[in-house]
């Protein structure tokens, strides 16, 4: 009976411990507001969901962009290498419009698991503590700097030269 009651309170604790895992990797993000220069932003190293937990009306522009087809037609056929890193500011315009607009066309190209992105959120004064805005000359956010090996292939600033950004996107990842 003493064994019985034994491997019950252990197929219990068992049970809690996976309940638990299962909870912790459904948890909700935490917001990874800092204030920098008396305003509240995002600061350093982050990503899309941290971008649209933090600032839901980032997510609102990705939802609201309809890329055109004509040219996502042509990055669906177009075999990415490298990487994009992008610079932004959470309390810059330029940024909140064309970040979220760059991965709805990555998703509506099918790139998204094929271009790898690090993303920087900068604080007003285009810095952070590991120097990359110094090092990759950083004035404007945003700023989507394709790299191949290392070697930077092409970079929009603010908005795009083109009329869209999927056609930038295009003409820096087709090699024009």
């Amino acid at each position: 009976m003493n064994l019985l009651k034994h491997s019950s309170v252990v197929v219990l604790l068992l049970a809690i411990l996976a309940s638990c895992a299962i909870f912790s990797e459904q948890r909700p993000l935490k917001s990874k507001k800092v204030i920098r220069g008396g305003r509240e932003m995002l600061y350093g190293k982050t990503s899309l969901e941290q971008l649209f937990y933090d600032y839901p009306d980032w997510k609102t522009e990705y939802a609201s962009y309809v890329p055109q087809k004509e040219i996502i037609a042509k990055l669906k056929r177009i075999e990415p290498r490298g990487r994009v890193l992008i610079f932004l500011g959470t309390w810059c315009p330029d940024s909140e419009r064309e970040v979220p607009r760059f991965f709805k066309i990555l998703d509506a190209a099918g790139l998204s698991s094929k271009l790898p992105v690090e993303m920087w959120a900068v604080d007003r004064k285009k810095s952070l503590p590991n120097e990359l805005p110094q090092k990759y000359h950083i004035e404007y956010v945003p700023t989507f700097i394709f790299e191949i090996n290392n070697r930077e292939i092409g970079r929009i600033i603010e908005s795009p030269e083109a009329l869209y950004l999927e056609e930038d996107v295009l003409n820096i990842l087709s090699g024009k």
